[in-house]
C-alpha cells in the first residue's frame, strides 16, 4: 500500500501590528488542520502567537520581515507609501525579501497560499502555479487591475496616491525584469489570488467593488476564557482596549463614571495597572476570553477601531464607539459615523468626554441598534464562515481529499 503525503498549506502574514492577523491565521490553520491538511503559519511576529497555536500541530515559522525603521516626511497617504517603508525603496533590498520568501517556499513546498497581509510574499510567490487566498479587512487587499485608495481622512485632489504607485512599481518592475519575469501593469495586481476573503462588511471595505469577494461576517473565536455580566436591568458595556493608547488611564476612569455593568478585556495592560479601577459592576481581566460571544450580550462596545472587534460588534447588534490608535482605526471610525452605528473620538480626549460619549450613545442605544440591523440587513444570514471557506476552497482545489 503506498502511503500519500497530506496536502501542505502555507498561510503567512509580514506586514502590521495587530493580533487581528495572528487570531485570523490561527482561527484558519486550526480548521484546515482538523480537515487533515498539514499547515505552517510564518509569521512576522512569534512572540505573542503562543496562546492562538499551543495545543495544536500547526508548524510556526518566523516569516522574512524588513527590519530598518525608515519615516515618511508626511503622513502615509496610501498603501504604496507604506510599501516604500518596507523595502520597496530600491531593487536590491526588495529582491533580498523576495528570494527569503523563495527560500521558504522550498523549505514548506505547500499545495496552496494563504496570504494575509503579505505583499512581499505574493509579490514573490505569484508564478507559482498553486492556489493563492488573500484574506484581510479590506483596508491592504487592492483590487487587481484598479488604483491605490487614498487612506488620507480628507483626500486631496491631487495626483500624490498614483506618483507613490508609480514610484513603488518601477521598483518593482526593475526586479522582476532583471528576473526575466514579466512586469506589472499596476501596484495592485501584486493581490492578485484565485480567491479574496474579506472579514468585514463590504461598507467598510476600501475597495468595495473588488471581484471574486466573498464577505465573511462569521466570527471565528480564538479564546475559550469566559466572562458574563453580574447585574441585569442596567446597560452592558463591553471594551477591548490597548495599554498603548496614550488615554488607557482615562478610558480606565471613564468607565468607572458611567451608568452601565462593564466588561473591560485588557490582554497587554501590565500588572498593577489595573486593580485600582475594578468596581463591583466595572471588571477588567488581562486574559484573552471569547468576545464575540461577550458582545451578543452588550449594549455597546468601546474599542480601537479594530476591524474585527468591530465586525463582531455589530453583527452582535451592538453600536460602537471608537478611540483609534492608527490610521486604519481612525478611518474605520469615520466610516461607523457615517453609517451612524458608530462614533469617534480623536485626539486624546479626557475622562469626563469619554464619558459623556458613552452615555449619549446609551441613551440613543435604540437608534444606533436600528441602524445596525439596516445595515445587516443587506447580509444573507446565516453569515459566511472565513475559516469554513477557506477549507472548502481547499476541498475544491484538491477533490476533497487532503492526500495526494
Amino acid at each position: 500500500m503506498v502511503t500519500r503525503k497530506r496536502r501542505t498549506v502555507l498561510c503567512t502574514w509580514e506586514v502590521g501590528g495587530e493580533l487581528g492577523h495572528i487570531s485570523r491565521l490561527s482561527a484558519i490553520a486550526k480548521v484546515l488542520e482538523k480537515a487533515g491538511y498539514r499547515v505552517v503559519v510564518a509569521l512576522k511576529d512569534l512572540s505573542r502567537a503562543y496562546p492562538f497555536f499551543t495545543g495544536t500541530g500547526i508548524t510556526l515559522m518566523q516569516a522574512p520581515v524588513w527590519l530598518p525603521k525608515i519615516t515618511l516626511q508626511r503622513p502615509i497617504a496610501c498603501q504604496a507609501d507604506s510599501m516604500l517603508l518596507l523595502g520597496y525603496l530600491e531593487p536590491d533590498p526588495l529582491e533580498c525579501q523576495m528570494l527569503a520568501w523563495r527560500a521558504l517556499m522550498d523549505v514548506v513546498q505547500p499545495d496552496l497560499l494563504v496570504f494575509d497581509f503579505s505583499p512581499t510574499a505574493m509579490l514573490a510567490l505569484r508564478d507559482y502555479a498553486i492556489p493563492k487566498v488573500v484574506v484581510g479587512t479590506g483596508f491592504a487587499e487592492p483590487a487587481p487591475g484598479g488604483p491605490l485608495a487614498d487612506w488620507r481622512p480628507t483626500p486631496f485632489n491631487d495626483d500624490l496616491v498614483a506618483r507613490q504607485e508609480q514610484r513603488v512599481l518601477s521598483v518593482i518592475n526593475q526586479v522582476l525584469t532583471r528576473r526575466g519575469e514579466a512586469p506589472l501593469a499596476c501596484l495592485a495586481d501584486v493581490f492578485r489570488a484565485d480567491l479574496t476573503l474579506i472579514g468585514n462588511l463590504r461598507e467598510l471595505d476600501f475597495y468595495p467593488q473588488r471581484p471574486k469577494t466573498r464577505y465573511c461576517l462569521t466570527a471565528s473565536p480564538t479564546a475559550e476564557g469566559q466572562m458574563s455580566f453580574a447585574t441585569t436591568g442596567q446597560p452592558r458595556l463591553v471594551a477591548y482596549l490597548k495599554p498603548a493608547y496614550p488615554g488607557f488611564a482615562q478610558v480606565l476612569a471613564a468607565l468607572t463614571q458611567v451608568d452601565a455593568d462593564v466588561i473591560a478585556v485588557c490582554p497587554m495592560a501590565p500588572p498593577g495597572s489595573l486593580e485600582k479601577w475594578q468596581r463591583p459592576k466595572v471588571r477588567f481581566t488581562r486574559d484573552l476570553v471569547n468576545l464575540p460571544m461577550l458582545m451578543t450580550h452588550a449594549d455597546l462596545f468601546v474599542g480601537h477601531g479594530n476591524a474585527g472587534t468591530v465586525r463582531e460588534s455589530l453583527v452582535a447588534g451592538a453600536p460602537v464607539l471608537v478611540l483609534p490608535l492608527q490610521l486604519e482605526q481612525l478611518l474605520t471610525g469615520l466610516r461607523l459615523q457615517n453609517l451612524d452605528v458608530g462614533r469617534m473620538l480623536e485626539g486624546e480626549p479626557d475622562a469626563a468626554a469619554i464619558a459623556s460619549a458613552i452615555q449619549e450613545m446609551l441613551l440613543k442605544g435604540s437608534e444606533y441598534r436600528s441602524a445596525v440591523r439596516g445595515l445587516l440587513a443587506n447580509y444573507e444570514f446565516p453569515h459566511l464562515d472565513m475559516p469554513d471557506q477557506v477549507s472548502a476552497f481547499c476541498s475544491a482545489c484538491f477533490d476533497e481529499n487532503p492526500a495526494q
